[in-house]
């Protein structure tokens, strides 16, 4: 490929181009395929299955535990270690990149007596035994009315035109992990880039899915992380929001486009593949002001 001989991966490694899976052919190289989103697989230190498809490179690079190399990780618990692969997945800049943040909130009912002894803590200890004093005396007097018969505390809100009002306040709660969608249509111009294309869907069913401990058969190590860039053939584009290390959630595969139809090596005419990776850490600022 012209793109990206110079171009260093996060741990310093130089890359490996002759292995890595790409489409299109010029992905990285011409100008208007000069964008693209590049897709680092972290296999899990413990894995013994190799991914068996073509010229695909499956040779690890380096240790690195996910996103531990990552200073400003947040994550509590240091997970199992996993194995950069030497090549990687190079595929075009999809029509629309989205980013979307949430954070949780809810809302939480303060009661009369709740807000009465905050109203207290707040203008000093004075009267705080007298508002208490009337707020419980209240409450119980209503618990009384509810134990003598059942509406009564409704009737008498009623019969007065009036009902309380225990107002609620929004309270934050937390955030959401980060999720990604990638959608890709991938329509081939060569037998070469037909096989890329079935090791490229094949490589990520691969990597999405556990597999079985060989010492124990009630146990399965857990799937391969990944690690996304958005790139130019000139290195990493800055203007675009970093991602953290990544599970692949789901994957979704359809052959043919408007009509199922194949080339003469039955190869399909077209292969649309979408995919959604979920980030394994919570974004704070912190993490926002570091370009994620």
């Amino acid at each position: 490929m012209g793109n990206a001989n110079k171009i260093i991966n996060g741990n310093g490694n130089k890359r490996v181009y002759d292995g890595d899976l790409y489409y299109p052919q010029d992905v990285g190289s011409m100008e208007r395929t000069g964008h693209y989103v590049q897709f680092f697989i972290n296999k899990q230190e413990s894995s013994k299955i190799e991914f068996a498809g073509g010229s695909f490179s499956s040779a690890a690079v380096g240790r690195t535990s996910d996103v531990a190399r990552d200073s400003g990780s947040n994550l509590s618990v240091k997970r199992a270690p996993t194995q950069r692969l030497a090549a990687s997945i190079q595929l075009y800049m999809p029509n629309q990149i989205s980013l979307q943040h949430g954070a949780k909130y809810a809302e939480e009912e303060i009661n009369a007596v709740a807000t009465n002894v905050m109203a207290a803590q707040g203008g000093g200890l004075s009267g705080t035994g007298q508002i208490i004093k009337d707020a419980v005396g209240d409450g119980i007097e209503r618990g009384l009315e509810r134990a003598k018969a059942g509406g009564s505390e409704a009737a008498a809100d009623i019969r007065r035109g009036k009902v309380t009002n225990n107002r609620t306040e929004m309270k934050f709660e937390g955030i959401d992990r980060r999720s990604f969608s990638f959608d890709f249509k991938m329509i081939p111009k060569s037998e070469n880039e037909s096989n890329n294309i079935r090791n490229i869907v094949n490589l990520f069913r691969f990597h999405a899915m556990p597999e079985m401990d060989s010492f124990n058969g009630r146990t399965m190590i857990v799937p391969s992380t990944f690690d996304i860039k958005y790139m130019h053939k000139s290195g990493e584009n800055d203007f675009l929001n970093k991602i953290s290390t990544c599970v692949l959630e789901s994957i979704d595969i359809k052959f043919g486009g408007d009509r199922t139809q194949f080339f003469k090596n039955n190869a399909p005419m077209a292969t649309e593949i979408s995919l959604k990776f979920k980030e394994l850490e919570i974004i704070t600022k912190e993490r926002i002001a570091e370009g994620f």
